[in-house]
């Protein structure tokens, strides 16, 4: 399942799409002491709108198409497909069409006993249909359908609280005064959630389950490893951190400001690609040889890519869990944050014997604390400072 087949499932995921049914929503609540509460399961036609629309977005967060950082498309296990197994039951469920009731407590008990959480939380569920339209040659949907539709579960688990005394205004008695809401709150944003089974081909694939979690350094082992059954991604700061490793050991003080931008830019466009290729890039100590080449490393630096990769690095690394977003230089007492755009605006230098970091700037006028300042230096050269 690439980027592109997970964006068509996530843009047709709405009440007014055109080749899309929500068809029953499932509802429930999980105590801290991992009892099922509230289970709640009704046709979406029957709920009322402002409710709806909050089911809507918040299941469709689970369908992130940030794939390799808060989505990842996970393989089942060997048990899995066993009559007890979480492909076993993620099937029973998807063949119930969550109409029946036995099947579906079945399985958010199981879910409860599983997953092992320290706060309550919600289960919000739904099965849905999609009709994927025939594509022409130009990769754009046509107006006929293919002939299988395709039928998923998507399911979001959010977090609970109880909101604590509020103030509020009494119209009846023209007053402002404080008042206890005895309810809990159901975040709108799921902790984590699962998404099964997954649109491969634009057709269906039983052997994997999306998973997705809001917080990709800290993913909820449990659900992944007890309740779904799959291996354990490791963290986008564990991937960070290898491919660190990697870098600092071949090149050492070799490894300059240039290169380490010059690497993230390769990792950004492979990323680009990977957004609508059908076999996404990986990548391999191999192809690290290659990118560093690239960018101007010479080749005795290089000798040892592949064997010094293989030793610190598992099997492979996707780009996108290692591209940032902006450059951040830091030293003890200053943190420079730089657009990737504007990465080449500054250098590394020594001048005078002294370490400097060199910013180029387009514009004479800066802005420090809200303040508008003139660079000094860029003022008429018979003009005198007001301070002079």
């Amino acid at each position: 399942m690439n980027r592109k087949e997970l964006n068509e499932i996530r843009n047709h995921f709405d009440p007014e799409a055109k080749y899309f049914a929500m068809e029953r929503v499932l509802t429930a609540f999980v105590d801290t002491q991992r009892t099922v509460r509230g289970v709640h399961i009704r046709t979406a036609g029957s709920i009322p709108s402002p409710e709806s629309m909050i089911l809507y977005e918040t299941m469709k967060k689970v369908l992130n198409v940030n794939l390799g950082k808060q989505s990842s498309e996970l393989p089942f296990r060997e048990h899995a497909y066993s009559e007890d197994g979480a492909q076993s039951r993620l099937a029973d469920l998807l063949a119930s069409e969550l109409k029946a009731e036995d099947v579906a407590l079945a399985f958010l008990g199981k879910l409860a006993e599983l997953v092992d959480s320290d706060s309550p939380y919600a289960v919000l569920m739904a099965y849905c249909t999609y009709d994927p339209p025939r594509k022409n040659k130009m990769d754009e949907l046509e107006t006929d359908f293919t002939d299988q539709t395709f039928k998923y579960i998507v399911c979001a688990m959010c977090p609970i609280a109880k909101t604590e005394g509020v103030l509020v205004y009494n119209q009846f008695d023209d007053e402002i005064l404080r008042q206890e809401n005895p309810n809990a709150v159901i975040s709108k944003a799921p902790q984590d959630g699962f998404f099964y089974p997954v649109f491969s081909d634009r057709a269906t694939d039983v052997h994997h389950v999306l998973y997705y979690t809001k917080t990709p350094n800290t993913p909820n082992e449990k659900l992944i490893d007890s309740f779904l059954e799959c291996d354990v991604d490791t963290t986008v700061e564990e991937d960070q951190a290898d491919m660190k490793t990697v870098l600092g050991e071949l090149l050492g003080d070799d490894l300059t400001y240039e290169t380490v931008t010059a690497v993230n830019e390769k990792l950004t466009q492979i990323a680009a690609k990977n957004k609508t290729d059908d076999s996404p890039t990986e990548v391999t100590g191999r192809m690290l040889h290659r990118m560093l080449a690239e960018v101007g490393v010479p080749e005795e630096k290089l000798a040892d890519t592949e064997k010094v990769f293989e030793e610190h690095v598992e099997s492979t690394l996707k780009p996108e869990r290692l591209i940032v977003p902006k450059t951040v230089i830091k030293t003890p007492e200053i943190v420079v944050n730089i657009k990737n755009e504007a990465k080449n605006k500054v250098r590394l230098d020594k001048i005078d014997g002294r370490h400097c970091m060199i910013i180029e700037l387009d514009d004479a006028m800066i802005e420090v604390n809200g303040y508008d300042l003139k660079v000094p230096g860029v003022m008429a050269p018979d003009a005198e400072a007001p301070w002079e």
